[in-house]
């Protein structure tokens, strides 16, 4: 499964599922944000930085959990790439995603 969460500005943020493990992919086209800039990509769910692996300034990813529960708590996510910042509530029974 793969969710789209954001799509503009250059930037595309997606949560993606497969195997019971759960990624937030981060991929940029070549006019967008730097990816692999130290200190202006940041993941943080629940409170918690996550270890960001950047793959090139136009990819990189973070594995959110990597044995997800059938049934996952609800989480909080924020994502902050230069000047761009938004956070999401991953896995909430009520959402409408």
């Amino acid at each position: 499964m793969r969710e789209v969460l954001h799509d503009e500005e250059g930037l595309t943020v997606a949560l993606v599922i497969a195997d019971e493990t759960a990624v937030v992919e981060l991929n940029a086209k070549p006019d967008g944000p730097d990816l692999s800039a130290p200190d202006e990509v940041v993941i943080v769910v629940d409170g918690k930085g996550l270890n960001l692996e950047v793959e090139s300034p136009q990819k990189a990813s973070a594995v959110l959990a990597e044995e997800l529960d059938a049934e996952p708590e609800p989480t909080m996510m924020m994502v902050r790439v230069h000047e761009f910042f938004e956070g999401w509530e991953l896995f909430a029974e009520d959402s409408d995603d």
